[in-house]
């Protein structure tokens, strides 16, 4: 239907309402009752647009998805449907819902035509639907566990860059470098940058086809992707690490807060002034609208400082993150000099100030309404008392299904916020720490916006739930439960903690995988295609935090002077000072605790006058009603004890509602006989940790409810028989079991309690916070981290290997991309070497067991070690800010190889002559990396996959590994590391090619039941290599593959390690096995090879196919014509032949050939071939190394020299 058509029946279509419209709800009314009289459906005047939704939101998709006549109209109802969930989002989520499950698989089709009208609308009408809508589409996917954002992002290009603000980020990125760049004028990467201008260079094999711009894709990319050599850490909390207040005088003043959160992770933070602290400061945003810095500015591309490979230097592009407040305009107006006393007045001056010469305190702003809902509302009135097993304490609100999904909302929203913040903030290597249970939905949020960031959390409360929080409250329940597993790891105060989450992830998520490492004590849960690692970490203390104050004068003064206003200026030697200090939380137990003193001192009367509980109860959340009612209870319990026991000279209880600076506290913990910490549940209470630092001669009263107190438990410093070296309560509802403590504490000779507590303090000085944080930071205990392992099967052989290329293949993807290398690549290579050296019978001989059989499989695994070794020395070379560091990599090849510069320096010539190629085709194994012991193995190394792809960027255009292995299921894709984009892929010797995930293709003369006899042939040899005479026949070499054509089996190694009439044997028995299927020897050929036999389908005319058919179906499939420019072609074997001759055949004088052989037969037909069409273009190397060097050599040359452009 035309446009003016829908336009008679509606007054402005969906998003392109006119300008000065008033948007109402009657409006949606009708504008959907002329679409439903359009589409011959009567419908009922009266009716709300969302009862008139109930009604026909069925029918109106289903016309849609029909495609027929009435789809246009039924699209604009549609899309109306989406304006009205954009326009009410907060009251309209479960028909938004309804709307993206509705969609199913037309959901790319359908945001193809909405979203662009949709941001059309906010330009144009200001209004807030492009926020609404990725907003809607986050709460979706945290409500299902969906990945519907990412819809979007690939139905509409650009979208999420514009929603992290990619570009202004990559703006101070490149303003950094070109400053970097002016600071080192003198080196020779700053030269050779001033002569060469921003441009296109050469375009890898996709360009030819697709316009691929390889500067833009694969130089530093904008954004998230800046270079900057450390890993910095970005912590992320509600509260922030300090408290703001302002003064009358307008002045901000800027403390350093305190707190369990602050005392734990400002260590860390402090550690290095790059780090950067997100949290909210109270400035949030209440209803006054705002004027965003516009993002519209770019500027054309500038290239970093690279080495001589044309590689980022990783050291050198050092990216700063921008600060933003949002402040009010006047406030920052300008903040230069001229305006120094009005910057040093405002908030955004103080916290300049602040963050100079430490850490960078970021400040997340949202909607001071959802704020308010989200702090006040799900986190403490639902979260905090539901962890810690309280169902008494959760907000009445919250029977009532309307408030708590209005809540949810909010509680997502801000999570959304710091989420999205956090992606700002960060770059590729660092980490993002997420803290405590405000947070929990961050990293689910973070992993939609981008999932390569490493995000970790950390719960700082108990995890110990009601058993009817999750059906009770299962809006909210599961996805917390889902959103804790899209961290790339989670740290837990307790294993108890940890165990009951395990628990609830195995009865709610059915298809988890869980594993356990007992060697660790790390769990890995893999759910919905992602992976976490779950460890415990109880939280310590910094003791020096502490510890400086004991010793000093005015310590100990204010120390006795407590006991003295405390106990009397002559208590009696029995006298003890019970000292308590919490916030005045129901969660403290402080009720309970009074109940148990008032007990005690009613049945020890002998106690009363002497024993006095110093208790500071720091008041907050006095506006929450069941805050200010447990405190207000609480005290009425303290007025009521001493107006029972107090005498004059005695008061039983000192009660005090303020918190004590650092000093007077040390001096309190100092003043004190013994510390009690008694909550019903909790975190570590860290409270406990510093009495005992600071008094190493106090004793300790802990509840079963501290979380310190399982650390000590596990630690055995409380045994269930023998040693107790603190006093115990399990019970804190039995006022009798209370005052026994109490008593127990009390009587306890000086001597004996200083003897208990020094284990505790031995314990407290060896795990204070370094060795927290330190354990929680460290890689080594993710599922990303490949182990140390014992090998003792060739599964773990294979499998290891396997694991080493996923690390691999991200390190060139990061080195091509200028980005760090993750500290844990390393450590996993380093392992993985390792756990092949300590699994060696003699040196370089790995014996295994091989599957399904009692024989033993024995590999030479000297390829697979060496080249682990490489790719650490690569690794420490390209991380180095040394432009030659490539140059000096490559140098360290030529160990062992008296040969190696003689040769690099031939075939570079030949390369230089060229000058660049328009065609690069090449073979892989024997060519561009030596032979393994067996294919599963030949996992390509990083340094080579790097040489590689920087080849085909600057050197060639279209470059392609044609081979003759399968392409999947241990196949080139499988073993390979260079991301795509840079080659070509032909398997099976050409019969079938991967060019791109849109583009492959096969040898379309394969006949089905030509294939049926193939696979015939596999099955019957699949059963031979299992009988004990030829079992070694399935791991040697390249084993037993099935290819897209042809089968190969292996019949002997690299190394020469079978015996000559077993491999003839073998090969008989192919022969006659192949006989039976194929009784006429028209479809299937045999030929036998120097390490494997293969037997083949011939093609249509009853000819093998081989890598020059393979070759000819590229070109013909692709258009190529190899007649036009200069075409590189390397080889190591005679199947490499017919490779070469296809190219002379098409442009006999433009080929140029390097053949990585030292077989004198095989140089010999080169040379014939070359000879034949006229061609002097060939080198011969000796090893893959030479040719990786030489192509190193060519692309530094092309990378350095000037280029000229028109």
């Amino acid at each position: 239907m035309e446009d003016d058509t829908i336009q008679k029946y509606l007054h402005d279509q969906p998003f392109q309402r006119r300008l000065g419209t008033q948007v109402t709800e009657g409006l949606f009314t009708a504008d959907l009752l002329h679409i439903l009289h359009n589409l011959e459906v009567e419908a009922d005047g009266r009716k709300t647009f969302p009862e008139l939704m109930n009604d026909h939101f069925e029918m109106i998709g289903s016309e849609w998805k029909k495609k027929a006549n009435k789809s246009e109209m039924a699209l604009q109802g549609m899309l109306l449907i989406l304006e009205y969930c954009m326009w009410t989002p907060a009251t309209s989520s479960e028909l938004f819902e309804r709307l993206v499950n509705f969609l199913g698989f037309h959901s790319i089709q359908f945001w193809k035509i909405a979203v662009p009208v949709l941001f059309e609308s906010d330009f144009t009408a200001s209004t807030k639907y492009r926020d609404a809508l990725l907003f809607s589409l986050a709460l979706y996917d945290v409500n299902t566990g969906k990945s519907r954002l990412k819809e979007v992002y690939a139905a509409v290009p650009g979208s999420r860059e514009a929603l992290l603000g990619e570009n202004a980020k990559a703006f101070g990125e490149k303003f950094h470098h070109l400053k970097k760049r002016i600071s080192r004028h003198n080196s020779r990467a700053s030269l050779l940058d001033e002569v060469a201008t921003p441009g296109k260079d050469r375009s890898p094999s996709a360009g030819a086809e697709n316009g691929y711009d390889s500067d833009t894709d694969h130089s530093i990319p904008s954004g998230l992707a800046s270079a900057h050599f450390h890993q910095r850490v970005i912590n992320v909390s509600n509260a922030p690490p300090v408290s703001l207040k302002k003064e009358k005088t307008g002045e901000w003043e800027i403390k350093q807060g305190s707190g369990g959160l602050v005392s734990c992770v400002d260590p860390v933070m402090s550690k290095h002034e790059d780090n950067v602290w997100l949290a909210n400061l109270g400035m949030n945003v209440g209803g006054k609208g705002g004027k965003r810095p516009s993002n519209s500015d770019q500027s054309h591309s500038l290239a970093p400082a690279t080495n001589t490979l044309g590689l980022p230097l990783i050291k050198q592009t050092i990216a700063e993150v921008l600060f933003h407040v949002l402040a009010e305009e006047d406030e920052v107006a300008n903040v230069k000099d001229k305006n120094k006393e009005r910057e040093d007045l405002s908030l955004l001056g103080v916290l300049n100030h602040y963050n100079r010469g430490r850490y960078k305190l970021n400040p997340v702003v949202v909607q001071e309404e959802d704020y308010n809902v989200y702090y006040g509302g799900i986190s403490n009135g639902l979260l905090w008392p539901a962890l810690h097993n309280l169902p008494e304490y959760i907000s009445d609100e919250y029977k009532d299904p309307k408030i708590i999904r209005d809540h949810w909302c909010s509680y997502v929203r801000v999570n959304y916020q710091f989420a999205i913040d956090a992606v700002r903030n960060s770059r590729p290597q660092d980490f993002i720490w997420i803290h405590d249970y405000h947070l929990v939905l961050v990293g689910l949020i973070m992993q939609s916006l981008d999932p390569n960031l490493e995000v970790g959390f950390f719960l700082h409360i108990p995890f110990q739930p009601p058993d009817s929080f999750f059906d009770q409250f299962a809006l909210c329940a599961i996805p917390l439960l889902r959103g804790l597993l899209r961290f790339t790891k989670v740290g837990f105060q307790t294993h108890r903690d940890r165990d009951r989450f395990v628990a609830e992830v195995e009865k709610y998520f059915k298809s988890a995988k869980i594993c356990f490492d007992k060697q660790l004590d790390i769990y890995t849960i893999t759910l919905e295609g992602v992976t976490c690692s779950l460890g415990v970490f109880p939280v310590s203390i910094k003791n020096e935090d502490f510890l400086q104050f004991v010793s000093r004068p005015e310590t100990q003064k204010l120390s006795a002077d407590i006991r003295k206003k405390m106990l009397g200026p002559h208590p009696t030697p029995d006298t003890r000072l019970f000292f308590s200090v919490e916030r005045f939380d129901y969660t403290k137990g402080i009720r309970e605790k009074l109940h148990g003193w008032r007990k005690y001192l009613e049945i020890h009367p002998e106690r009363r006058g002497k024993d006095v509980l110093y208790q500071i109860a720091v008041t907050n959340r006095r506006s929450v009603d069941m805050y200010r009612v447990y405190q207000d209870e609480c005290m009425a319990i303290v007025e009521e004890i001493n107006r029972e026991f107090a005498t004059k000279e005695w008061t039983p209880i000192v009660f005090e509602c303020d918190g004590l600076p650092r000093d007077q506290l040390v001096a309190a913990y100092c003043a004190m006989d013994i510390g009690v910490v008694t909550p019903r549940k909790d975190g570590m209470n860290l409270v406990a940790k510093e009495m005992i630092v600071v008094n190493p001669r106090a004793g300790l009263i802990l509840s079963t409810g501290a979380g310190s107190e399982i650390q000590f438990y596990n630690a055995g410093l409380y045994g269930a028989e023998g040693e107790r070296n603190y006093t115990r309560i399990e019970d804190l509802y039995d006022p009798l079991e209370y005052a026994a403590c109490f008593y127990d504490a009390a009587t306890l000779n000086e001597e004996e309690r200083a003897k208990r507590s020094k284990k505790i303090h031995e314990f407290l000085l060896a795990h204070d916070i370094e060795r927290w944080s330190t354990a929680f930071l460290d890689p080594r205990w993710t599922h990303h981290v490949i182990k140390k392992i014992q090998i003792e099967t060739i599964d773990d052989f294979f499998s290891l290997m396997i694991r080493t290329r996923h690390i691999r293949r991200q390190i060139v993807e990061r080195v091509l991309e200028g980005v760090p290398i993750r500290q844990h690549f390393c450590i996993s290579l380093t392992n993985a070497r390792d756990s092949l050296l300590a699994s060696t019978a003699s040196p370089n001989t790995l014996r295994v067991r091989a599957p399904k059989s009692s024989d033993i499989a024995t590999f030479d695994i000297q390829n697979e070690i060496s080249e682990l070794e490489r790719d650490l020395s690569f690794i420490e070379y390209v991380e180095s800010d040394d432009p030659d560091n490539i140059e000096q990599f490559v140098e360290s090849l030529s160990k062992g190889m008296e040969y190696f510069h003689e040769q690099v320096d031939e075939a570079t010539a030949l390369l230089t002559k060229a000058d660049h190629f328009f065609y690069f085709f090449t073979d892989r194994d024997g060519t561009l990396k030596s032979y393994s012991c067996a294919y599963p193995a030949s996992i390509q190394p990083a340094y080579s996959g790097v040489i590689q792809a920087q080849f085909a960027r600057r050197c060639a255009q279209t470059c392609a590994i044609l081979t003759t292995a399968p392409m999947m299921n241990t196949g080139i894709l499988d073993v390979g590391t260079i991301p795509e984009g840079y080659y070509y892929y032909g398997a099976s010797g050409g019969r079938e090619w991967y060019v791109s995930p849109s583009i492959k293709f096969r040898d379309g003369f394969i006949q089905n039941t030509e294939q049926k006899l193939l696979d015939e042939l596999f099955n019957r040899l699949s059963l031979l290599v299992e009988e004990e005479e030829f079992h070694v026949f399935s791991w040697i070499g390249s084993g037993l593959q099935k290819h897209y054509g042809h089968v190969t089996i292996a019949h002997q190694d690299v190394h020469g390690s079978i015996s000559t009439e077993k491999g003839t044997k073998l090969k008989k028995k192919v022969e006659e096995i192949t006989k039976e299927i194929d009784e006429s020897g028209e479809l299937m050929a045999v030929v036998h090879s120097d390490r494997e036999t293969k037997v083949l389908l011939k093609t249509e005319a009853g000819q093998l196919f081989d890598k020059g058919n393979g070759l000819r179906m590229l070109c013909t499939n692709l258009n190529i014509d190899l007649k036009e420019g200069n075409i590189l072609v390397c080889g190591d074997s005679s199947t490499d032949l017919p490779m070469l001759e296809e190219c002379l055949q098409r442009n006999s004088s433009g080929v140029f050939t390097i053949w990585v052989t030292q077989d004198r037969k095989l140089q010999e037909k080169v040379r014939a071939l070359c000879g034949d069409f006229s061609n002097s273009n060939f080198v011969f190397v000796n090893s893959p190394e030479v040719l990786l060097g030489a192509m190193a050599q060519a692309t530094i040359r092309e990378t350095c020299r000037p280029r000229q452009y028109i």
